[in-house]
Order: C-alpha cells, then structure tokens, then sequence
C-alpha cells in the first residue's frame, strides 16, 4: 500500500483535479463504493484525467453495452491510494468546491 511520504513525493494535483477526486470519493462513500459514471469520451486523452490515472488515484472500468447508437460508459473509481490522497489534503480540498457538505453554494 502507498504511504503518505510517497504520496508526498509524488506531489500535489491541480485545484481542478483534487476537487474532481475529492468529490467522486465523496461520492462514492456516501454511496457504498458506488462508481461515478460518465461518457468515456469525456476523459479519454484529458490531460485532467490521465495524470489521475496514471498516478493510480483513480481508475475506470469500461462498459459498452453494444448497439449503433449506445454510448460508451466509463466508471471512475477512486482507488485507495486516491482516498489516503483526499484524507490527506481534505481540509484543503473542501473550501476549493463550490458547494458545501449541506449542498449549499459557496460565495
């Protein structure tokens, strides 16, 4: 398993990136490891999304349900390294989205 120290050395992601992570694995904690669904065309090649995986804080499984006009779904899954990542920097991370834990927006 990944220490803190070697998530340290790795570095810090972007704003934009840590609040993408931060609120899947809120996400998927609110819903019993649920995976957050999105088109795959949306983070294949996205640079935003590659160098969470390449990093392995996140990971997707494919599923192609076949058809001509189906869409391809990637379900994104923050891995354990990437929930130690959001425990870590979580007090960081939360005034950086744009809504609070109650739902309400930030000003």
């Amino acid at each position: 398993m990944t220490t803190e120290e070697e998530i340290i050395a790795e570095g810090r992601l972007s704003d934009e990136q840590e609040v993408i992570l931060y609120n899947i694995a809120l996400r998927q904690d609110e819903l019993g490891r649920e995976p957050t669904n999105v088109l795959l065309s949306k983070i294949e090649d996205n640079p935003l999304y590659q160098e969470m995986f390449d990093r392995e804080l996140l990971t997707y499984q494919v599923y192609d349900h076949g058809g001509t006009n189906a869409p391809v779904v990637a379900s994104l899954i923050v891995t354990l390294k990437g929930t130690r990542y959001c425990i870590m920097y979580g007090d960081e991370i939360e005034p950086k989205r744009a809504w609070d834990i109650a739902g309400r927006r930030r000003q």
